[in-house]
């Protein structure tokens, strides 16, 4: 049944929540042993409210409950209303929510931890890699250009030592010509014979020096070609060492990084499979009825 004036409506919904005052309290209960209507009126009411409250129960999830307990609440406080009591197994429920959001939060701050750590000794590594890399095709490219001027200065000396020798022989004709002028007569005879094979001689020795050189020259040439040769090999080696180091750097890194997914998405089952706690205490606040 419900009753006829509006007013009588919000009294009972108002009595039924323990909101009216101790005195319109006094007076409506007072109102209630004087008038079967109004008392049939307030039973109907509690009875579609009980109903209302068993259809929700059995429709909506512990945390949803909770969360419509807290808007109910939160709007109460903004009117200035009492507010309703949340049952005891909500509030349990929350707290052991809330214990595993704390560890759950704590796991995923190690594994990030882990993962940022995990990561710095990656790029150390592989940076490690590129230096001894870059170190060694250094040495390897100067192990090069000693070889170039070794035998660059080999080949020069030689080149000097040729010249100098075909000087020496050119020198010996002066005194050939001397011997013409001391004694004319031998001298015009023996002389050109002498002289040309001198020159001959210089011919040779220039000509021996030059091949001489030359060959220094490949032979150098060879050397700093095989020289340059291991150090590209050592720069290719390196970049692929780097490479590699780098890789293993991001492999791992990744890993790290999936573990602490995997740790968040742990934590978030966690969450939602906590239970309540069967010794909890009662802080719930008893001005209310549920």
């Amino acid at each position: 049944m419900t009753p006829n004036n509006p007013s009588d409506e919000k009294l009972i919904a108002d009595y039924l929540d323990g909101l009216l005052p101790p005195k319109v309290r006094a007076s409506f209960e007072a109102r209630l042993k004087n008038s079967p209507t109004l008392r049939k009126a307030v039973e109907e009411m509690r009875a579609l409210r009980e109903k209302a409250r068993e259809a929700t129960a059995s429709t909506l999830s512990p945390e949803a409950k909770l969360r419509l307990y807290e808007r109910m609440n939160a709007e109460r406080a903004r009117r200035g209303e009492p507010l309703l009591r949340i049952p005891q197994e909500l509030l349990a429920l929350a707290k052991a929510k809330a214990i595993a959001a704390g560890k759950a939060a704590t796991e995923v701050a190690s594994a990030s931890a882990n993962a940022a750590q995990t990561a710095a000794r990656a790029g150390a590594a592989t940076a490690q890699t590129a230096a001894q890399s870059a170190a060694q095709a250094a040495r390897q490219m100067g192990q090069a250009g000693k070889t170039a001027l070794k035998g660059s200065t080999e080949a020069l000396q030689t080149g000097l030592q040729a010249t100098a020798d075909a000087a020496a022989t050119l020198a010996e004709t002066g005194e050939v010509l001397e011997d013409i002028a001391e004694k004319p007569l031998k001298g015009a005879l023996t002389a050109p014979p002498k002289v040309a094979s001198k020159v001959a001689k210089a011919g040779l020795q220039a000509a021996h020096g030059a091949a001489k050189t030359g060959a220094k020259m490949a032979q150098t040439g060879a050397k700093v070609a095989a020289e340059s040769a291991k150090s590209a090999a050592e720069v290719a080696k390196g970049g692929l060492k780097t490479t590699v180091a780098a890789a293993k750097g991001a492999a791992q890194t990744a890993k790290a990084s999936a573990e602490v997914l995997g740790t968040a998405a742990a934590g978030a089952k966690k969450v939602v499979r906590a239970k309540k706690e069967p010794e909890a205490e009662d802080t719930n606040t008893p001005n209310d009825e549920e």
